[in-house]
Parts: C-alpha cells; structure tokens; sequence
C-alpha cells in the first residue's frame, strides 16, 4: 500500500433540487418495484420538517443531516471543492476508459453520480440514498434508488466501480457495506472512499490544544457514537480494513487541506475558502438536530458555533485538515 502527502501543510504567515413525487424521469418510479438493495415503501417519497429543516421520511433518524435547499448548498460547493483539489477529477481508481456499472454509496443531491454519467455515457449509473432529492432531469444512464446502503443487496457480482464520498462517518455497519461492496464487485473492480479525518492539525504548532474545530468533533463524535452508532474517524483506518476483506492493491493519498484563506498559493487559499464555508455550514446543519440530542442548550450550541467561525477566520492559524483518497480492488478472476 503507498501512502502519499499530496498537498503539505504550509506554514505562511501571512439544477434543480425537487421535492419527492415529481414525476419526468426513470429514476423513482423504476426503483419502486425493487431495488438492488431491496422492497421499498411508499414512505421513500416523504419528508420531514424539524427544528426548521427538512429531513427524510424513509428510515426516519437513521441520518443526522437535512435534506433541504440549505444542505444541497453545502453538498453542491463540497463537490466543487473536491474538483478543486483533484483539477477536475471525479476520481482517483485507475478504472479504465470503459467501465460498465457504477454505482454511487450516499449519493445524495446526485452531482457525482450525473457528472460521472456524464464522463461514461456507455456505462449504468446508479446513486443510491436515503432521500430522493436528486434533479428530475437526468443522463438517460443514470438512476437514483431510494435506499440504505446498509440492507443486504441484490448480489449483482457485475459493478465495475463503487464509489463513497464524505459517508463513511454515517455508517453504522462499516465492515458490513465494505464486505457487500467486495461481494458485488466483478474480479478487477475497483471501491473508492473519499473522506474528511475530522483532526485540525498545523506545522507551525498554531493550532491550540482547544481549538473549536476540534472541540466541535470531539462532541459530535461522542453523540454520533451514542445516539446514532456512527464512528467519525473511520477513514483513517480504511486501508487495513479494506485489506483485512481482501481487497487487493489498496492505495491512499492524503491531501493536507487549508482551513481557511491563509495560505499565500491563490489554489491553496481557494480551497482553504471553500473548505471554510463547508466545515462553517456543517457546523450549522449538525447544530439543529445532533448537538441537541448531545444535551447542549442554546447558548452553548451558539458559544461552539461563534468559536468555530473565529477560529477560521483567523489567518495567524494555519491550521488544515486531511482529505483521505482510499481506492482498492477486488481480486482480478
């Protein structure tokens, strides 16, 4: 397994988001009948408001995050930040020109799962969630399935690629969907993971012991783990899980990414602008529901986020966080 820093930290000082039931496209009304998870209920076209946001109705709690206009903002410029970082790619597995089968763990509003559909109009696109918010118009190759990745599947045997991005700390089962992902892969395929390790770091030592970022993670991580099952660290330990299922020639890059407009490289000080306003909306988004449930009243809820808005705002903290890229393949036949 190669590890690699692709970006080091650096030590300067200076469409069309629809509500459920619309109809025009394949993607629903094909899933309704069975998908490659399972039977699904008429619950999958439902949602609900609470504190203010919107949620999915199907698995009601089995998700922390909203569902809304505000969320798809967030998710729409994390795409555009993962773009950023890797100059246009969707990907870092060494898939080939002509994969046949894709499909999208997590998927969410679907921007990765058109745009990859997009890039391999020959292959079959699915992109697999909890809610259907994904656009109405859509590549005739792509669909998106109302589901949880976490049921038994279909056992297709046939998926060239399978793709997760920013999922794996809400996943309960995590050996378990790796292990289905591995069981339904054709021999050679290929599984990408790619995810936030929630650790502000620095090399210029400042990022304080109490920094709110990390202070945020460490009490979301706790009412993750107790409320919800969730491990918020999973992505550091991916490349021995994965070969510990018997995936093969499993790699990882490692990309120290800016929090903040610090840096004095204009890409860096990009991307740190993007990430800023990512982890700042995150903070707002796991504020309304889970941090809630952690016991913090109002006050403390606004204290956590006013921190974590100084804290990356503030130019004299270099601080960064790590983007992890985990690709593997099953063994080739």
């Amino acid at each position: 397994m190669e590890e690699t820093g692709v970006i080091e930290p650096l030590t300067d000082t200076d469409e069309d988001m629809t509500d459920a039931g619309e109809e025009g496209t394949s993607d629903y009304a094909a899933s309704e009948d069975g998908t490659v998870f399972g039977s699904l209920t008429s619950s999958v076209n439902g949602h609900v408001w609470e504190y203010g946001r919107r949620y999915h109705a199907f698995r009601y709690g089995r998700y922390p995050l909203p569902n809304d206009e505000e969320e798809y903002k967030r998710e729409a410029l994390r795409h555009m930040l993962v773009k950023e970082l890797l100059g246009g790619k969707l990907y870092l597995a060494p898939i080939g020109d002509n994969p046949h089968k894709i499909m999208d763990l997590g998927t969410g509003f679907g921007d990765w799962a058109i745009e990859v559909g997009e890039a391999f109009p020959s292959a079959k696109v699915t992109g697999v969630d909890l809610s259907p918010i994904q656009p109405v118009w859509i590549p005739p190759n792509v669909e998106f399935i109302v589901d949880d990745m976490e049921d038994e599947w279909m056992h297709d045997k046939d998926y060239d690629f399978v793709h997760l991005r920013f999922v794996t700390i809400v996943i309960q089962d995590v050996v378990g969907v790796f292990r289905k992902a591995l069981q339904n892969l054709k021999p050679g395929g290929w599984i990408e993971v790619q995810d936030l390790v929630p650790h502000v770091s620095s090399n210029d030592n400042t990022v304080p012991p109490d920094h709110p970022v990390n202070k945020f993670y460490s009490v979301l991580g706790g009412v993750l783990r107790d409320k919800y099952g969730f491990n918020i660290k999973v992505a550091e330990h991916l490349p021995g899980l994965l070969e510990s299922l018997g995936y093969v020639n499993v790699q990882r890059k490692v990309f120290h990414m800016p929090l903040g407009e610090w840096a004095r490289d204009a890409h860096l000080r990009l991307l740190g602008g993007y990430l800023r306003e990512v982890l700042v909306d995150f903070v707002g988004a796991m504020a309304v529901r889970p941090l809630v449930e952690a016991g913090l009243d109002k006050d403390e809820i606004d204290d956590l986020a006013r921190g974590v808005g100084a804290a990356v705002v503030n130019r004299r903290i270099h601080g960064y966080l790590p983007m992890h890229f985990v690709w593997a393949q099953k063994p080739p036949a």
